[in-house]
């Protein structure tokens, strides 16, 4: 999956995440949905962990949780914010 790319700088506002991409200049805002996956993506939980956790904490049955960690880490991907792994 990758790790999260250098000089990211976020916050929790009301169950929302900020984060600041320095080098670029961009902000993105993460609902809870994700604010919730970027705070598990620390490299030592599993894809399946974190659909586990999403689909208890949103009451999501196992394919929607999938779907929802798979489309995010995508996007964070697109929107450069992981590394991609060596």
């Amino acid at each position: 999956m990758g790790s999260f790319k250098a000089g990211l700088t976020y916050r929790d506002l009301d169950g929302e995440l900020i984060v600041l991409d320095a080098a670029t200049g961009y902000i993105h805002q993460m609902n809870p949905t994700g604010a919730l996956i970027w705070r598990l993506l620390d490299g030592g939980t599993s894809i399946e962990s974190i659909e586990t956790r999403l689909s208890d904490e949103f009451d999501l049955d196992a394919e929607e949780a999938r779907r929802d960690v798979l489309g995010f880490v995508e996007q964070l991907q697109r929107a450069g914010l992981l590394e991609p792994i060596a």
